[in-house]
């Protein structure tokens, strides 16, 4: 049960940051700019370590985390192919047309998050009960966030214009937000 409702949270995190990312934003102090998602990414790879709680052992956290990334993966597909359905349906419409373009994040997010959030998952299951969470969650993402910045804005803008901006966001996000997510809720979901 308690890993339904992680893998639920988990899934809008990733859905709400793929559509975020239609929009480019200044971000705050830096004079960088980044996908509006971006802030959200962050805090997704750091849910990732949570689920390594969820079972007793490295081998069934690692595969409780993957099922979670499948099911954002899964989601984002569903996500992507409906915002298509809905654009041949009514193609006139000026508003939907940005949010239409959805579907190239989307499959840039697809492919970004079978290679990053594999790797931190992976990486993340070797840390766990080796380290403390707080310090995974940081050596994960140090490797998972620059990776997921390069694939999904090459895909996604056939650029790395906004890799300064995205790998900070991100970072912050991990720190400000991730880390203290993980540190309270693994232990509402730890294994019994």
């Amino acid at each position: 049960m308690r890993l339904a409702v992680l893998t639920g949270l988990y899934v809008g995190v990733v859905v709400m940051a793929q559509v975020g990312t239609n929009k480019i934003v200044d971000v705050p102090l830096t004079g960088l700019v980044a996908p509006g998602g971006t802030f959200l990414i962050g805090i997704a790879l750091s849910m990732i370590e949570i689920a390594h709680r969820t079972a007793e052992t490295r081998r069934d956290g690692f595969l409780n985390a993957q099922m979670m990334v499948a099911c954002g993966w899964v989601a984002s597909a569903i996500l992507a192919a409906y915002l298509a359905i809905l654009n041949v349906m009514s193609p006139e419409d000026p508003l939907f047309d940005r949010l239409a373009g959805t579907w190239r994040i989307v499959a840039a997010s697809l492919l970004a998050f079978a290679v990053s959030e594999t790797v931190d998952n992976s990486f993340g299951a070797y840390l766990r009960d080796r380290i403390h969470d707080a310090w995974r969650v940081v050596a994960t993402n140090a490797i998972s966030v620059p990776l997921d910045s390069i694939v999904f804005l090459l895909v996604a803008f056939g650029s790395l214009d906004f890799i300064k901006g995205q790998i900070f966001v991100k970072y912050v996000a991990t720190l400000i937000v991730g880390v203290p997510l993980v540190l309270v809720l693994r232990r509402y979901v730890r294994a019994r």
